[in-house]
């Protein structure tokens, strides 16, 4: 059998459990945002925010706190929070919380005000923000979710259950948390599994043959952990000819594959890829993948990368370290495509929502590249750090970016 960080984490982790129920061990994914954050002097979280709009004076406070606490009932990694025992990195289950948990915010400046709230969220809350922002012209609900506790393929399921749960009266049986805990130890230890499985010697070599030539990293490589960091925003909207059925994701790609490759010493464009297969079970089972095609077109390597995504993020660094390639894990630029062509926009009394972006979280890389695809549109949203990374290289990114849609879509601006 091959050896692997996933299996050497799985004996230290064995040896702290000792059948405690309320320790979860680590998925690659959340390993990465658990190193992440213990680098960190100030120890912040990487908050993963959704945030939707309704007419003033619509959203029950008191209604949206029960709808969180069933959530919380059934999902319990949203109840999860990062911990060491041991030595060990681990996710420890709390029960839901006595107190309130949904907190409401009056404020001329809603935006701002529920940006500070969700970054000083106190840890006795747990790590699902509910926020209900109010001013005159709307209710602003904002969620945001520990990405250490879940990704965003799981954020529309937590959504879905929120509405409904508002919607019902309902209430969930507090014996249904001990079967979703079994539940979701069952999901993660399969997930591990996997992970394993996609650590054997013919998956690292895949990878180092990717990364060999790869720059080693160009903007923030040598900045201290912690070292504030600045926000810059540049919108796109494409509209979509009715004839693009196919996801935009390997359009998007190989675009932030070319913008990168015209800056001499960067990194390898990052994306976020996978989930698992259990329906309805909520967590971070996603994964931070490369694309560095050698030669061929990034369309076409990304078919053969496909095997191989569910090597561990760490995996893969180690990997290159020991063939002493360049790149060594310094990300500058990671891509995330939410897809919400499936996606109902949240309803509540009878009265449709509206999903919002605002600016003012900071900036987790040097350059981010989120699009959102619904129905007949695109809305890009490219986020940089311009305290380390030059606005003409990210002006240089976004237009790269907008002109592979000519042709094929109407960008709007």
């Amino acid at each position: 059998m091959h050896r692997s960080i996933t299996r050497t984490y799985l004996k230290h982790f064995a040896n702290v459990h000792q059948g405690a129920d309320e320790l979860m061990p680590l998925t690659g994914a959340q390993r990465r945002f658990q190193h992440t954050r213990s680098a960190d002097p100030l120890d912040r979280v990487r908050i993963l925010p959704v945030f939707m709009e309704f007419p003033p004076g619509l959203l029950s406070a008191a209604r949206l706190e029960r709808a969180t606490r069933s959530v919380l009932l059934r999902h319990p990694a949203l109840r999860g929070v990062a911990d060491t025992v041991g030595g060990v990195p681990v996710l420890r289950i709390r029960p839901v919380p006595a107190d309130p948990i949904v907190q409401e915010i009056v404020s001329s400046d809603t935006d701002s005000a529920v940006w500070a709230a969700l970054a000083d969220w106190p840890a006795r809350r747990g790590s699902f923000r509910v926020l209900l922002a109010r001013d005159e012209k709307r209710d602003l609900l904002a969620i945001g979710f520990d990405h250490l506790v879940c990704d965003g393929e799981s954020t529309g399921l937590v959504l879905d259950e929120l509405m409904s749960g508002y919607q019902s009266a309902e209430q969930v049986p507090d014996s249904v948390a001990a079967t979703e805990l079994s539940r979701y130890r069952e999901v993660v230890q399969r997930r591990l599994a996997k992970e394993h499985a996609a650590s054997a010697p013919e998956a690292l070599a895949h990878w180092i043959s990717r990364v060999r030539d790869a720059g080693p990293g160009r903007w923030g490589s040598d900045r201290d952990p912690g070292e504030p960091g600045g926000l810059a925003t540049a919108w796109q909207h494409i509209v979509l000819p009715e004839s693009a059925t196919d996801r935009p994701f390997s359009v998007l790609l190989a675009a932030c594959h070319t913008a990168l490759a015209r800056i001499p010493g960067t990194a390898p464009v990052a994306y976020t890829w996978g989930g698992h297969d259990e329906a309805g079970v909520v967590g971070c089972f996603i994964n931070t993948v490369l694309a560095n095609p050698q030669g061929e077109g990034v369309r076409e390597s990304w078919w053969e990368d496909l095997e191989f995504v569910d090597t561990p993020f760490d995996e893969v660094v180690r990997a290159a370290r020991a063939s002493h390639a360049p790149w060594t894990g310094h990300l500058d630029l990671v891509l995330t495509v939410v897809d919400r062509t499936h996606r109902p926009v949240p309803v509540l009394d009878g009265v449709a929502g509206t999903f919002r972006y605002p600016s003012g979280n900071r900036v987790e890389d040097p350059v981010v590249v989120m699009a959102v695809h619904d129905e007949g549109e695109l809305s890009l949203r490219i986020d940089h750090d311009p305290t380390i990374v030059p606005a003409a290289a990210a002006t240089e990114i976004a237009h790269v970016i907008g002109e592979s849609f000519v042709g094929t879509g109407h960008v709007a601006g």
